[in-house]
């Protein structure tokens, strides 16, 4: 490669370096305040936030490890300096993609698998912790990180076959298998949406006449659906790993078996060096448009006036939507499953028998309208349901 075009690559990466390390400090930062506050703290319990904010921290670590890198590229740089660069980058690569891929994988857990998110959380940081440790101590004890490669401190053997294996074996393999178990949650989880959607549309229909506002509001709050807007947005971050690791990837594949300098591998290997370095900067906009970090930011903003009576009627009326979640979860799988062993019982009394449950509460039709006047039109769910709902409800698993 030629000086000039080295330096107007430099120019370009650092372009995209610099804007990134300094979103994701404000980003991290503003995590840090709002988790702090003990209004905006309730909102921010989710298990997804948690692996956003570890992905952060992973993204901020390789953003400024690439810094040194790039500005390093015009002089001499010694082989411990590059070895720990090369290892720094590739581990903080590898975390940040495999937080967001169990961020897709949770989501089918929870919502399809019905496995509880917060028991699956340690599981999902000490997994990744240990793959990430093998593919970057095995080929540093092995000195495959001791050297610069095509000026850059990356997988440095000499051998080209060699290098290649370790390459596929220690990052590329891994990185494909993410992007793919992403992809994959992401379809079963819209298709499964769907079909819920339409199943209860279904259901609703043939029962919609005798039904009153109590029942009907008792219908709608099915987990999935209730939250559908938040599950939809919480997979921009699983889909945009997908395409970055995707696309990354099979262009370190090619400019590892293609090792000519022609001007295809000069634009390719340039494109790939915009896609790996403008991933703090793209998962920084991301995360600073978070739902659950916006929410609580609001919280902040206009805090909730709460007094004595308030807070009983909304603790009641909190408890009476998730037992109605419950019972209509109860409802949807009695139908779809039962229907060769109940001949005798109809989908129609089965259903009018179950959304009697709610009444036995002693919840009123006027308790419902309360809470459908504070819902959250953005977010297709209470406004403070985060903070009056159970712990280990399914807003905190997801």
């Amino acid at each position: 490669m030629s000086a000039s075009f080295d330096d107007h690559l430099r120019d370009m990466v650092l372009g995209f370096l610099i804007p990134g390390i300094v979103l994701s400090a404000m980003v991290l930062m503003a995590f840090a305040y709002t988790s702090s506050q003990s209004r905006s703290r309730p909102y921010l319990n989710r298990v997804s936030f948690r692996l956003l904010v570890y992905a952060m921290i992973s993204n901020f670590i390789l953003s400024v490890t690439l810094i040194p890198m790039e500005m390093l590229m015009k002089g001499p740089i010694s082989p411990a300096e590059c070895g720990f660069a090369a290892f720094a980058s590739n581990a903080s690569l590898l975390f940040s993609a495999c937080m967001y891929s169990c961020m897709a994988i949770n989501l089918q857990l929870v919502l399809i698998h019905r496995v509880n998110g917060l028991k699956m959380e340690k599981y999902y940081v000490i997994g990744s912790s240990l793959l990430v440790g093998f593919c970057t101590i095995v080929p540093l004890a092995a000195g495959q990180f001791q050297g610069l490669y095509d000026n850059l401190c990356w997988y440095s053997n000499p051998d080209p076959v060699l290098r290649f294996r370790w390459i596929v074996g220690t990052q590329t393999f891994w990185m494909l298998l993410m992007a793919s178990s992403e992809l994959i949650c992401f379809v079963i989880l819209i298709l499964y949406m769907l079909r819920r959607l339409m199943s209860m549309k279904r259901i609703r229909s043939d029962i919609s006449a005798s039904m009153t506002t109590l029942q009907h509001a008792t219908y709608s709050v099915a987990p999935i659906l209730q939250f559908r807007r938040i599950i939809l947005r919480i997979t921009l971050y699983p889909v945009l790993s997908c395409i970055l690791n995707l696309s990354g990837s099979i262009l370190d594949l090619y400019l590892a078996k293609h090792l000519e300098n022609t001007d295809l591998n000069f634009r390719l290997y340039a494109v790939d060096q915009c896609i790996f370095n403008a991933r703090p900067f793209l998962y920084g906009l991301l995360a600073a448009t978070d739902p659950s970090f916006i929410r609580a930011i609001g919280a902040l903003r206009n805090p909730h006036p709460s007094t004595g009576s308030d807070n009983s009627q909304s603790s009641s009326t909190t408890k009476s939507q998730f037992w109605s979640s419950f019972t209509i979860s109860s409802i949807y799988k009695q139908t779809l499953t039962d229907r060769n062993k109940t001949q005798g019982e109809s989908t129609e009394s089965m259903v009018m028998h179950s959304l009697n449950a709610p009444e036995r509460s002693q919840q009123t039709e006027v308790d419902v309208l309360h809470t459908h006047t504070h819902r959250d039109p953005e977010e297709g769910m209470e406004l403070y349901s985060n903070v009056e709902g159970p712990k280990d409800g399914i807003e905190h698993q997801i």
